[in-house]
């Protein structure tokens, strides 16, 4: 090639596992929803009393402590949720099964939590939610599985946190009289 010849056209390099994905809508979107979300779920946490924290909820398995760990908790099973739609298949337990795992890991996992260790917790997992997000590629949005007797797509699994905390928050301010 010399001065005077155009240099050959190069084909954009897709992003890989270590590059993350170009901004795209659908990611810059979920990102400002988990980014409320999150700010949201410490407003919570930091409204709620010591006597708050040890009272039932409008969730009958649940109390404050225990709906607030679980939020910080759940999150931690987005990228196992991304997993799954991306091979098409998603672990589908009985609901029975699924029910009493839920509220026993909640009530085991969240003994001796506080506002602070929940609140780190909830950070922790919110930050490898982000990391999963970036690992998404464009034409992966709308892959889907079953997952938990649920058809849920990648988009579907992320979008889930904001309304899962909805469901919770509404629980716990029912319990405190709130709502």
């Amino acid at each position: 090639m010399s001065d005077t010849e155009p240099a050959a056209p190069t084909e954009p390099t897709a992003p890989t596992e270590s590059t993350p994905s170009p901004a795209s809508p659908t990611r810059e979107s979920i990102r400002a929803e988990l980014e409320a979300t999150k700010t949201q779920y410490h407003a919570l946490r930091n409204s709620l009393s010591e006597e708050d924290w040890k009272q039932k909820s409008g969730n009958p398995s649940w109390n404050v402590r225990q709906l607030m760990w679980h939020m910080s908790w759940a999150n931690g099973y987005t990228m196992q949720g991304v997993e799954s739609c991306r091979k098409g298949k998603g672990t589908n337990p009985p609901n029975w099964i699924a029910d009493f795992g839920n509220t026993w890991i909640t009530r085991i996992g969240s003994r001796g939590a506080t506002r602070e260790s929940v609140g780190e917790k909830y950070d922790e997992s919110h930050a490898k939610v982000l990391a999963a997000l970036e690992g998404v590629q464009e034409d992966e949005w709308q892959k889907g599985a079953r997952v938990f007797n649920q058809d849920l797509t990648i988009e579907k699994i992320f979008r889930s946190i904001r309304e899962h905390f909805k469901e919770h928050e509404r629980d716990i301010k029912k319990g405190l009289g709130r709502a």
